[in-house]
C-alpha cells in the first residue's frame, strides 16, 4: 500500500464543534525521546515487515513476549447470566450528554481509512485538531454526538444506553468462516503499554474473538491483524486507532491496514488516568466502539481511571456481532 504523508488525510465530515479553550499549563509528561510521526513509523513498518508479520522496529516487550496468545482461564467468556444482568442494570444517557471524536478520513480509489485521535490533558478537540492540521494532516474535523437520552438493543442499532459504536450504520469485522470474528493484535508496543493483559479484557465479550500476539501475526485464514505500536509522538492526543474499509465494503472492516499507535510522550501521572485505560480505550476502537458519553467509562472521550470494560461497552460490542457477516 503506498502512503502519501503530505495528501493522505481528506474528510467528508459532519459538524465542527466550538469548545472553550482550556489549556493545563506546564503538564508533566514522560522522557520519550525523539518525536516521531506517526505516518512515517507505518510507512516503516510496512515497508520493512516479514511474511509473519514481526518487524525489527519493533521495541522491547518486556515480558510481554512470553504472553499466551488467550487465557480463558483468567478471562473467560461473559455468562448469558453475566450479559443478562449487564442489560438489566443499562443506564439511560443523559439528555444532553454527548460523544466528542477528532477524526480524519482519508478516500482514496479502493476504498476509506478513518483515524480516531484520543486527546490529552490541555487539548480540546478543537485545540486538538487545530494542531493536527498545522502538523499537516489535512481535513481534521471534530464530530459531536448528541445522545438525547437514547437507550437501543438491537444489532443493527449504534447506541446501547451510553456505549456508541465507532460508525452508524455500524461498522464490524466479518465471520470469514469462524463462528465468531477473529480479530489479532499484533504488538508491537513497549513494555510500558499493557496490550497483553488488555486483549483478554476484550476477549472476554461474547461474539468475538481476540487474541493477543507479541510482533508475529502468522497467515490464518478467516482471521485479521490489527498491529499496535508505540512511540513518541508529541503532544496533544494518548492514543489513535486507524480503520479501513474497501470500496462496496458495506460496512465490513478491511482484513488489512489496521492499527494502533499509543503516544509515549504522556505516562500514566501526565494523562490523569493509567496506560492501562488509554491501551484498553483504543483497542474498543480497533473491535468497533466509539466513545461513550458516560464520562465514568473507559471508552469515554477523554482519559480517566477506569481499566475495566464496564457493563454496557460488552453489551454493544456482542449486539454488532449477534449476527453472521
Amino acid at each position: 500500500m503506498h502512503v502519501n504523508h503530505r495528501s493522505r488525510w481528506l474528510f467528508a465530515t459532519a459538524t465542527a464543534i466550538a469548545l472553550t479553550v482550556v489549556t493545563l499549563p506546564g503538564a508533566a509528561h514522560a522522557s520519550a525521546g525523539a518525536t516521531i510521526d506517526p505516518d512515517e513509523q507505518y510507512a516503516a513498518f510496512l515497508a520493512e515487515k516479514k511474511a509473519d508479520g514481526s518487524w525489527a522496529g519493533s521495541a522491547d516487550p518486556g515480558a510481554k513476549a512470553k504472553a499466551p496468545a488467550k487465557d480463558l482461564a483468567a478471562y473467560p467468556k461473559l455468562t448469558d447470566k453475566q450479559m443478562a444482568a449487564m442489560r438489566a442494570s443499562v443506564k439511560v444517557a443523559p439528555a444532553g450528554s454527548e460523544a466528542v471524536t477528532v477524526q480524519s478520513v482519508q478516500v482514496t480509489s479502493t476504498g476509506m481509512s478513518v483515524t480516531t485521535y484520543d486527546p490529552a490533558p490541555g487539548f480540546t478537540p478543537d485545540q486538538l485538531a487545530d494542531k493536527l492540521r498545522k502538523q499537516g494532516k489535512a481535513s481534521v474535523r471534530v464530530v459531536r454526538e448528541s445522545s438525547g437520552g437514547v437507550s437501543t438493543k438491537a444489532a443493527s442499532d449504534c447506541s446501547y444506553g451510553s456505549a456508541r459504536t465507532l460508525t452508524c450504520p455500524v461498522s464490524f469485522w466479518r465471520n470469514q468462516g469462524w463462528e465468531d470474528p477473529y480479530v489479532r493484535f499484533n504488538d508491537h508496543s513497549g513494555a510500558s503499554w499493557p496490550v497483553s493483559s488488555v486483549v483478554p479484557k476484550w476477549n472476554t465479550v461474547q461474539n468475538i474473538d481476540s487474541e493477543y500476539r507479541w510482533n508475529s501475526c502468522p497467515a490464518v485464514s478467516g482471521s485479521r491483524c490489527v498491529d499496535v505500536f508505540s512511540g513518541n509522538y508529541g503532544a496533544g492526543w494518548t492514543g489513535r486507532t486507524t480503520l479501513y474499509w474497501a470500496s462496496g465494503s458495506s460496512g465490513a472492516f478491511s482484513n488489512s491496514n489496521a492499527m494502533v499507535q499509543l503516544n509515549d510522550y504522556y505516562d500514566s501521572a501526565s494523562i490523569g488516568g493509567t496506560r492501562n485505560n488509554t491501551t484498553t480505550h483504543e483497542l474498543g476502537h480497533a473491535l468497533g466502539l466509539g466513545h461513550n458519553v458516560y464520562s465514568g467509562d473507559v471508552m469515554y472521550t477523554y482519559a480517566n481511571k477506569r481499566e475495566d470494560l464496564g457493563g454496557e461497552n460488552p453489551v454493544m460490542l456482542a449486539s454488532i456481532y449477534s449476527v453472521t457477516r
